[in-house]
């Protein structure tokens, strides 16, 4: 199983920090909003999707005076989520919060998705996101090359994965060093990392929400799966570096359905990259060991239109 060019394309993206609405009130129709804006996640709570989407509704709140309310939608990666902001209305009072898992892996692996990414309009980017393959501290092994031994003599190791790009990234390592890797699918990175803290999997495969864990002498992480050593993990070596031909570069997307008035989706584009880009904002992904980033609407089409093209190609073989 080859992924062509997904190192090239997939950690192409670098992180940008937009900073469109800075000078000035981000431009609106008379009007809007006048009722309050619903942010509608498709993970679970707790996990780094929810994260982001909380933060930079308590910041847009903040900045702009909205009233925006986040509401937990999970269910197949996304997608349920994304099917009913589709099928909604299109009056730019819906905004889902997703992952390029959902706009660009899930509609290429399951034939019965009725989207693509093509049928929303985006508003931007609110985090870059650091995989990292990680492990409970008590476990033998500390390396993915330990790992790798362990699943060897075992016959098999199973890993935790909150989304679809987590079981590819798993799938690619089980093929480069032929060993028996499953991927045990959960409703978000946090019901994944739970499996793990209860010793039901030998590992995970996470965003964010383990650093706390790796920081408290809890968990290791065993390999990093972007582009660049995590600088919380930072004597920890990359999957290129292990041998592995892959890097993943991951978004936390905020996207409309794409039938919205084009001044509504500037409105909600501008008002998002003035939050987003705020001290406050940033300061809290750093805190997070993460990166508040903004690619912006036509950033984030560019995104996932080169990760559909990757996508497409590695499920058809």
């Amino acid at each position: 199983m080859v992924i062509a060019n997904a190192k090239t394309v997939l950690a192409a993206c670098t992180a940008l920090i937009s900073a469109a609405g800075m000078a000035s009130a981000a431009s609106c129709p008379a009007g809007f909003p006048d009722k309050p804006v619903n942010f509608f996640v498709g993970y679970g709570a707790g996990g780094g999707t929810d994260l982001a989407a909380r933060k930079a509704a308590a910041t847009i709140e903040e900045v702009s005076g909205w009233t925006v309310v986040v509401d937990n939608k999970p269910g197949a990666s996304g997608a349920v989520m994304a099917t009913g902001v589709k099928n909604g209305e299109a009056d730019g009072y819906t905004v889902g919060v997703a992952t390029n898992t959902t706009m660009a892996i899930v509609p290429n692996q399951r034939e019965n998705i009725e989207y693509t990414f093509d049928d929303f309009g985006f508003v931007g980017t609110g985090m870059s996101l650091n995989y990292g393959l990680a492990a409970l501290a008590d476990k033998p092994y500390d390396t993915l090359e330990e790992f790798v031994e362990y699943a060897r003599e075992n016959g098999r190791a199973t890993v935790s994965t909150g989304s679809a790009s987590y079981q590819l990234a798993m799938d690619v390592v089980a093929e480069t060093f032929d060993v028996n890797i499953i991927s045990v699918p959960t409703k978000g990175s946090s019901a994944a990392m739970q499996d793990a803290l209860g010793g039901h999997v030998d590992a995970t495969v996470q965003g964010t929400i383990h650093v706390a864990q790796i920081e408290a002498g809890e968990m290791v992480q065993l390999a990093t799966l972007t582009d660049n050593r995590a600088a919380y993990a930072p004597d920890t070596k990359t999957l290129i570096e292990s041998g592995v031909d892959l890097s993943i570069q991951g978004h936390i997307i905020f996207f409309v359905n794409g039938d919205v008035p084009a001044d509504v989706q500037t409105c909600l584009s501008e008002t998002f990259a003035e939050a987003v880009s705020s001290d406050s904002y940033t300061e809290f992904m750093e805190k997070q060991s993460t990166t508040a980033s903004n690619l912006g609407p036509d950033g984030t089409m560019s995104f996932l239109s080169d990760a559909n093209e990757v996508y497409k190609a590695y499920f058809a073989e």
